[in-house]
């Protein structure tokens, strides 16, 4: 079981880009396969970026679900990104997908994290007091509040950690780049968890987006720190499963990089801000 949401709170700090790399960059695991999966809003944005179609995804899973469904049926609600990663897209029309979630976010929250065999990794966008993708992100085994760590996007996502802390298993940040304020003395302020770190590599996120040079996202900073960061995930949520080796990449991954090119993902460090140590528990717990 496993259902991961980035979120943001205040500007446009990359959830989407995080989410996007975190699950290319997600380890194969015996037994397991993994999603990605759009709940933002204020519409998705991979259907167009991709020349996906609009369907199947989030509105026919939502749809299908109303029905009963087997966690099998989930795949025909699927679509693959250039690179195989299946990715579950929602319209690109605000109206239609906070109409999806406002319906029916809890319950598909509540299903996703209950697959046994799936790791979800979702997008949530701006998780705002009257979002309507509260729901499905406190269902979450994990919260990941996306920011940079600047004060004006730091302070308002902090009060709005601490809320959904309440409610929800696990919180934490996962901040872009690592200036003017550390991972320690976020942590220090406010009492929450870094979880990690992604890069902040404009080049690299654009490389990833457009599906250009091959080697240069493989050695991209944001590739190698999203490795570090799923790769650590992985661990904490599945301690004991099995990791199989790819050296090539296969149908499950979005064509970002070839494992031997981009390092194994293992935390190397609990200081350098790239991941979480899977013995030590994450911020806050929800009482």
């Amino acid at each position: 079981m496993a259902l991961i949401c980035f979120a943001s709170q205040k500007g446009s700090p990359g959830a989407t880009m995080s989410a996007l790399a975190v699950a290319a960059a997600w380890p194969h695991l015996a037994g397991r396969r993994k999603l990605l999966v759009e709940a933002d809003p204020d519409g998705g944005v991979l259907a167009t970026r991709y020349g996906l179609g609009r369907e199947p995804g989030l509105l026919s899973l939502v749809g299908a679900g109303r029905q009963g469904m087997s966690s099998d049926g989930l795949w025909n609600h699927t679509q693959r990104l250039p690179g195989g990663l299946p990715v579950v897209v929602a319209p690109d029309r605000p109206e239609q997908t906070t109409a999806a979630l406002t319906a029916s976010g809890s319950v598909l929250g509540e299903w996703l994290q209950n697959l046994t065999d799936v790791d979800v990794i979702a997008d949530v966008g701006r998780l705002g007091v009257s979002s309507p993708a509260i729901q499905f992100a406190t269902a979450a085994d994990l919260l990941l509040m996306v920011a940079r760590p600047t004060a004006d996007q730091i302070q308002p996502a902090a009060e709005r950690l601490d809320t959904l802390s309440r409610s929800t298993k696990h919180v934490g940040w996962c901040l872009i780049g690592t200036k003017p304020y550390s991972s320690d003395e976020i942590e220090a302020v406010h009492g929450i968890r870094v979880v990690g770190t992604l890069a902040d590599d404009p080049k690299g996120a654009t490389a990833l987006e457009t599906g250009t040079s091959q080697h240069r996202r493989a050695r991209s900073p944001l590739v190698r720190s999203a490795v570090s960061l799923a790769g650590a995930m992985a661990e904490w949520l599945h301690p004991n499963a099995e990791h199989l080796d790819h050296p090539e990449p296969t149908e499950e991954d979005v064509e970002v990089a070839e494992p031997e090119d981009i390092g194994s993902g293992a935390l190397e460090s609990d200081q350098t801000g790239d991941g979480i140590a899977p013995e030590t528990p994450l911020a806050s717990e929800a009482s």
